[in-house]
């Protein structure tokens, strides 16, 4: 009996050696961080963290796939799980710093939205007037700056103007009520520059985009008593998403 356990601790320990071979390997091969790289629950087959996106990569290195990797019995969407965490990690790499935070008054928000915004949609501009009304209850918003239209745009310009401005909040208010800010002189743009990438790595082209505290995403704006109905359905929710 020693002797079995002593082989299946071997065994283990072989397979466990072979997997972090592989997976060396192959972030060399893909020049990504070892982290980003990690073997699935389909042999041969392993997956690789680009930012808030995944893709799957053969054990050789000669295939790539993207899609949706789904546990038939149970019907376990593993493709949606990991593109949340990815999404969700990648968002902690901007920090909240970059962000222009509307949090409700209780101690503990009931739900914790990030929204791509851009000061020039018509539909963020709903989703900002709805912004008291979801705060009222319980749920904060993280607002990113999405500019659609690019970097030296007038969009990009008020949202350089917006996440420069001294009162971060009073300014995007103003902004989404067609007020004109500010421009910003001798100002730093990386809050933008980042809610710019990140956007384009999700490759995403409209606004607003919400994404909950769990990595899932909403696309399009949702009027806020619908929008808090979905949130504290987790199955509703998984299924309005992806």
């Amino acid at each position: 009996m020693r002797q079995l356990l002593l082989m299946l601790l071997l065994l283990g320990y072989c397979v466990s050696a072979l997997a972090d071979d592989v997976t060396a390997r192959l972030a060399k091969q893909l020049r990504v961080d070892p982290q980003d790289v990690a073997a699935t629950p389909v042999p041969g087959l392993y997956r690789v963290t680009l930012g808030p996106q995944i893709l799957y990569v053969t054990a050789d290195g000669q295939y790539a796939l993207r899609g949706d990797l789904i546990q038939l019995h149970g019907g376990r969407d593993i493709s949606a799980e990991d593109r949340a965490r990815a999404r969700l990690a990648y968002i902690a790499g901007i920090g909240e710093q970059n962000m222009i935070l509307f949090r409700p008054l209780m101690s503990a928000p009931r739900h914790v939205l990030t929204v791509l915004t851009d000061i020039d949609c018509g539909y963020c501009r709903q989703l900002a007037g709805d912004t008291p009304k979801l705060m009222g209850m319980g749920i904060e918003l993280r607002y990113l700056a999405f500019p659609r239209t690019g970097v030296d745009t007038p969009s990009w310009d008020k949202a350089v103007a917006v996440w420069c401005a001294k009162d971060r909040r009073a300014a995007y208010q103003s902004a989404m009520r067609g007020d004109e800010v500010p421009p910003a002189t001798g100002c730093d743009a990386t809050p933008v520059i980042l809610g710019y990438e990140f956007a384009m790595k999700l490759a995403v082209h409209g606004t607003p985009v919400i994404i909950t505290e769990g990595g899932r995403v909403i696309d399009g704006y949702v009027a806020a008593d619908e929008l808090v109905r979905l949130l504290d359905d987790p199955a509703a929710l998984a299924a309005d998403s992806d």
